[in-house]
């Protein structure tokens, strides 16, 4: 029975926030020198979510019998990474596991917070693009109907679709196919949907993350610092936990996604295994900004690259910080004008028919 639970609970997934929490909890459990098996029985005791619930019994009942925590953690795959998994094993090596566990806290934190960013910079054009399509179907369905009948009942008696500019009839056109239910309704369905699951796509940090979005207008930038930030972290992180340089190049290969930065780690981790230098093999192909460059050089002369890559963790998400802010501010007046064309575009459909009408009232 025991092995089938935990077959079943090895495809959970758990959200982000949970991880949070739960890494938050198993620190202060190891500094407070609490028995991890049983402070994880009592978390289970208190979640109401049935999956997260599923995952604590399970860490539990491994713990109680002697498997490490990482080992624990281990079969759930899909929420803890190669890399989180990689740190806790140092952390249990070196018997410092509260420490451990404290940075992976600090880490989490801060993945949450770049995804945040990233979401709030992508939510506003998200809300805006679907407050545009309930517009056009609403007034497909209800303006465009009663202004055909208006011109369909022309006292002149004459028949003006011919005389109608193309735009109108196309208006026209759309609403005819507006009012039929078991169109419209699913249309308007299936774009919201659309719209929501580009957003999710595009903050899924590290899964699709191509080169295509790094040349999006406005968001290129930001979603390639967001990169950047999340690599710089990421290797810092491994490396003050005693991970070596090419396990750590290794491990970071695969939190930045499908892109030019990932090409790059992978020609850096070969070079390094062959015994060159980390830092010199930056500079080609031009992946990563001066500045991080002659930071890492700098560092690794004196031996200090964990802490340029502290820095550089903090300036790349002051930047990103920045950008979506700028991001923000661009889109307003763009898609205010976006919006306001369409607008003006389903007026002017309707107003030009009633302008011809009185040519012949």
């Amino acid at each position: 029975m025991a092995e089938n639970t935990v077959s079943k609970t090895s495809s959970s997934k758990l959200h982000d926030h949970q991880i949070l929490f739960l890494n938050r909890q198993l620190a202060s459990m190891a500094r407070l020198n609490m028995p991890l098996a049983k402070g994880v029985k009592i978390l289970a005791k208190e979640v109401e979510d049935g999956a997260f619930k599923q995952v604590l019994q399970s860490i539990q009942r491994d713990l109680e019998e002697g498997v490490t925590l990482s080992s624990a953690l281990g079969k759930f795959p899909d929420s803890f990474s190669k890399l989180y998994l990689e740190v806790l094993r140092s952390g249990e090596a070196s018997g410092n596991l509260a420490a451990i566990l404290e940075e992976l806290t600090t880490y989490s934190e801060a993945m949450m917070k770049i995804k945040n960013q990233i979401f709030s910079a992508l939510m506003y054009p998200a809300i805006i693009c679907s407050g545009i399509i309930i517009f056009v179907i609403a007034f497909l369905t209800k303006i465009v109907p009663i202004m055909k009948e208006l011109i369909g009942g022309s006292s002149s008696g004459l028949d003006m679709t011919d005389s109608l500019p193309w735009y109108t009839l196309v208006v026209f056109k759309l609403s005819t196919v507006a009012l039929i239910p078991w169109i419209s309704i699913p249309l308007v369905v299936i774009l919201v949907i659309a719209v929501v699951s580009a957003v999710r796509t595009f903050i899924k940090m590290g899964d699709s993350y191509d080169d295509i979005l790094f040349r999006l207008p406005l968001f290129g930038k930001l979603f390639h610092r967001a990169t950047l930030m999340k690599l710089t972290r990421t290797m810092r992180e491994l490396l003050v936990n005693g991970v070596s340089m090419v396990n750590t190049l290794r491990l970071a290969t695969n939190i930045v996604g499908e892109n030019r930065v990932k090409k790059k780690l992978q020609e850096l981790t070969v070079a390094v295994e062959e015994g060159g230098s980390f830092s010199r093999n930056l500079a080609s192909g031009g992946v990563f900004p001066d500045t991080m460059v002659w930071k890492l050089q700098m560092a690794e002369e004196k031996g200090i690259v964990e802490d340029a890559l502290k820095e550089l963790a903090s300036e790349f998400e002051a930047e990103v910080e920045s950008l979506t802010i700028f991001v923000t501010k661009m889109l307003s007046p763009m898609m205010l004008v976006f919006m306001a064309g369409i607008v003006l575009f389903l007026v002017l459909a309707t107003i030009v028919p009633l302008t011809q009408m009185s040519k012949f009232a």
